[in-house]
């Protein structure tokens, strides 16, 4: 997992990217990811709706890298604590799947 946080500037405003990259293992891995992004989202709706209207970026951006075994997601945030937040339920629920 990685972390990194890019700020672009646009006149006066300076917009703040919080980008993780987390690798994901096809298979359960990868279902119990995607099941795990959607339920964020939902869980953070008004959250989202509020930040479409106060700024010109999305709440959350995703891509895919492919790999051989594994698929790099890369999830770009506006907001710090949104990225805190996903990425530490993240690593609870994964930490629980290797246990199991």
């Amino acid at each position: 997992m990685g972390l990194h946080k890019r700020s672009a500037g646009c006149g006066d405003v300076v917009l703040s990217d919080v980008v993780i990259e987390f690798p994901v293992r096809t298979g359960r891995e990868a279902q119990l990811f995607v099941a795990y992004l959607a339920e964020f989202m939902e869980s953070r709706t008004d959250e989202a709706e509020r930040c479409a209207e106060e700024a010109d970026a999305p709440f959350l951006m995703m891509r895919s890298d492919p790999f051989q075994d594994l698929e790099l997601k890369v999830l770009t945030f506006q907001q710090q604590s949104a990225a805190q937040a996903f990425s530490s339920g993240w690593t609870r629920l994964r930490t629980k799947l290797s246990a199991a």
